[in-house]
């Protein structure tokens, strides 16, 4: 036993992994002076570049793209990474760097992405004759060249037809006024459809599909979204058009809202981090306007929901409502400095929301995010200036808030329940100062009404969620200072509509039933 140790340490510090690998490109090219297949050279060198370049990855579609003509990429791969464990070199597969490649699992590796291991792309000695080999000569050896598919892209964007460009603005603009779903021929959902099918070109009928995912997304359809975007994923790949790969990020992060919509988010936060990290959009997290505004929205309302729950650690939680202001604020800049009026008015509205609600809760949010109303009259600004109306969220907080969400006792006498102190829309108004409104409500029961009224009329269409809300503030103002037999055929209307939503929702809309006074519920 004693006589072999030493002859494992010197086993040790022989062995390949621990030498420098020289790679000569030259005929016949070679990797540790004996004739290398091509294949592997191919994708070896494709991992330094990636490597060298911070890109980190190489994308099993970009061997796909290499080698059209092979029947079976898996024996690519295969072969290739045998290669690999000859020369002596760790290369790992799959989105999970964390790990060693000898513990990753053989059925995902021949759907990539591939990436060198920590350390291994600094053994990698390149020559050319004998010479070292810089960057350009490698690629010029992998026979890097414009993707035709990227000129052939923009040639068909040119071409594109006014009839289609009719469509999609039109569907836009429905979309904005919250005309989402109407009919085979009308709204958001038909316009995008149409454009869909008035082209045949792979990247205006990807972008007409991931805004018919959104339309969905927001009538509280997840199963709908996620069905276009597997649509979405069978007809579109980044790699035709780079230039374009902003679709696919934006797809995952309506993947993430859904998950999100369905009350886990941590499967939305896991999946933003998955899209942050996929070599294809690292460059659109960190760059493209829309995607970090549309990114750091929805992070924002993941810390919310963990701000906002009870079960953890309070100093957990401010830290959380922390972080989900600071996310909505980046979120805000980043939606007005790309002139997306609308995603400025949902993000402003959720900051005011949010920071009400984290007062509510005793957290510890920075002082100076100011009086939680004015960002609620920012969104509504924003909206009524730039002809972005539709979102009813806005208007459900600002009746909520100016309410201050109403006695807690259960059943209060409609005494008692009338005297409770309402913020005045004249006050409301004058806090917001100098942001003014077109419209002017002379009671928040008059705004209720309305709300309403756009709804059962079909003028607008919102998700279960927001209609049961809206039948909540139609039945507290109605009850407050109207007409009680409207305010309980509105909590009727609502009761009846509990089995359209989640459990959670349910049990929120019981208590706030609870809170109404007698001879309403």
């Amino acid at each position: 036993m004693t006589t072999r140790a030493p002859n494992r340490r010197r086993a040790s510090a022989t062995s390949p992994n621990a030498r420098e690998i020289e790679i000569e490109l030259g005929t016949p090219a070679r990797v540790r002076g004996q004739p290398a297949r091509h294949q592997s050279l191919w994708l070896l060198l494709r991992l330094w570049l990636a490597a060298q370049s911070g890109e980190g990855w190489v994308r099993e579609s970009q061997v796909r793209e290499r080698f059209p003509n092979a029947r079976h990429l898996r024996m690519i791969v295969s072969r290739a990474f045998g290669d690999f464990a000859q020369w002596g070199l760790r290369v790992g597969w799959g989105t999970d760097r964390e790990r060693d490649p000898d513990l990753l699992p053989l059925p995902g590796r021949s759907r990539g992405p591939y990436w060198l291991a920590d350390g291994e792309a600094a053994r990698l000695r390149v020559r050319l004759h004998g010479e070292p080999a810089d960057a350009q000569a490698v690629i010029a050896w992998l026979g890097a060249t414009a993707s035709p598919s990227s000129t052939q892209t923009t040639e068909a964007i040119s071409r594109a037809s006014p009839a289609y460009w009719h469509a999609w603005a039109g569907a836009r603009r429905d979309m904005l006024d919250g005309r989402l779903i109407l009919d085979r021929e009308h709204g958001a959902l038909a316009g995008y459809r149409r454009a869909q099918h008035l082209t045949d070109d792979p990247w205006l009928q990807a972008l007409a599909l991931l805004q018919q995912a959104m339309v969905w997304r927001r009538a509280g359809n997840a199963d709908a979204a996620r069905a276009v975007l597997a649509e979405l994923d069978r007809h579109w790949h980044d790699e035709r058009a780079p230039e374009h790969a902003w679709l696919g990020a934006m797809a995952a992060i309506v993947r993430a809202w859904c998950a999100y919509a369905g009350r886990d988010p941590q499967a939305a936060r896991q999946i933003l981090r998955q899209a942050a990290e996929d070599p294809r959009w690292v460059g659109l997290f960190q760059y493209h306007p829309r995607v970090r505004s549309e990114h750091a929205n929805l992070q924002a309302l993941i810390h919310r929901a963990i701000a906002l729950d009870e079960s953890a650690a309070h100093a957990d939680r401010s830290a959380a409502a922390r972080h989900a202001v600071q996310q909505y604020r980046a979120a805000l800049a980043l939606a007005n400095e790309a002139e997306l009026f609308d995603a400025a008015a949902s993000t402003a509205s959720n900051l005011g929301w949010s920071l009400w609600l984290f007062q509510r809760c005793g957290l510890d949010v920075p002082g100076e995010d100011g009086e939680p109303l004015r960002w609620i009259g920012l969104a509504a600004w924003l909206g009524d200036r730039h002809g972005v109306g539709g979102g009813f969220w806005n208007t459900i907080y600002l009746l909520r808030m100016a309410r201050r969400n109403g006695p807690d006792a259960p059943h209060p006498t409609p005494e008692v329940f009338r005297r409770w102190p309402v913020l005045s829309p004249e006050a409301f108004r004058a806090l917001i100062a100098p942001m003014t409104l077109h419209a002017q409500w002379s009671s928040w029961r008059e705004l209720a009404a309305s709300m309403q009224a756009d709804v059962d009329a079909g003028r607008v269409q919102i998700d279960a969620l927001q209609r049961a809300n809206v039948l909540l503030e139609a039945a507290w103002y109605e009850a407050h200072d109207g007409d009680p037999t409207r305010a309980a055929e509105a909590v009727e209307r609502l009761r009846r509509r509990l089995r359209e939503l989640t459990p959670a929702d349910r049990l929120f809309f019981r208590d706030a039933l609870r809170r109404l006074p007698q001879g309403v519920v």
